[in-house]
């Protein structure tokens, strides 16, 4: 049995991103519709089959595998992603303000990688016995709206990533402003001087949960948003099996993927509004 598909609202808003792989040239066998190809994907994303077992209805697995593999060398996932997000902000608004950033490992037990590869995203875990793996590092916005994503190893350490994710936010930042100005809530893993002092340098004030510092007390005041809400998202996104595991040798069709459950998790949301 087929999966759900995707909804009318998120395909009219990436439908003329594929316009441009339209066969020109006639002949052939006729062409599988662009829905019926993203609606495979999005089987997959969310199911985590092999490509192999992906249902007939959605045409050849070679068909949809090459179509996908052309669609992230032409970026458009990363676009999709970028549509969501400003559609989001253009119907409900980001919420700047408060920011919450965080990582997430994922193993990456990838077929024909015996060694960890820096250019593929892949590192040695530290908390797996040095196996090999990958670490998704999220920011999001006040709801946990995703914002930006990077993809690297499993050895590189959160404190590291700060700069290389807000380099990938797809949606411009407003200027902060004293009133008001836009805070960045991090855990414990960025207690840093160096994380502080970099977090200023992007004209945030930065809410770092300290090392050793207690829970807050019942009844004590907490602000608006905290960590939990970039959590929450990583959870979402480990919502989508294909993703929960890295089993994609190439980081770029991985990340493909991650940018394709963002852009459907902030397409869920756009439908709630």
């Amino acid at each position: 049995m087929a999966y759900p598909e995707i909804s009318d609202n998120f395909w009219n808003r990436v439908e003329l991103l594929l316009e441009p792989f339209k066969r020109k040239k006639p002949g052939g066998s006729p062409p599988l519709a662009f829905r019926r190809i993203l609606n495979g994907i999005f089987h997959l994303l969310k199911t985590g089959c092999q490509w192999g077992y992906l249902p007939a209805c959605y045409g050849s697995k070679s068909a949809v595998h090459e179509h996908f593999q052309r669609w992230v060398h032409a970026g458009v996932f990363a676009k999709m992603f970028r549509l969501s997000v400003e559609g989001y902000q253009e119907l409900n608004g980001i919420e700047w303000e408060w920011q919450a950033m965080d990582g997430a490992l994922m193993q990456a037990p990838v077929r024909g990688q015996p060694v960890c590869l820096e250019d593929e995203a892949l590192g040695r875990n530290p908390t797996d016995r040095g196996r090999s793996g990958s670490k998704t590092h999220l920011h999001v916005d006040q709801q946990g709206i995703p914002l930006g994503v990077t993809l690297t190893g499993a050895n590189v350490h959160d404190s590291r990533l700060i700069s290389p994710t807000l380099a990938t936010a797809v949606l411009a930042r407003p200027d902060p402003t004293p009133d008001p100005p836009q805070h960045l809530c991090l855990d414990k893993g960025y207690d840093y001087p160096r994380v502080e002092r970099e977090v200023k340098e992007h004209a945030y004030i930065p809410h770092i949960r300290r090392l050793g510092e207690e829970k807050i007390a019942a009844g004590e005041k907490t602000y608006p948003a905290r960590r939990w809400v970039v959590e929450r998202t990583l959870a979402w996104i480990k919502g989508f099996r294909a993703i929960r595991t890295r089993y994609f040798c190439k980081a770029q069709n991985y990340l493909a993927m991650i940018h394709l459950a963002c852009a459907l998790i902030v397409s869920r949301k756009l439908e709630t509004v």
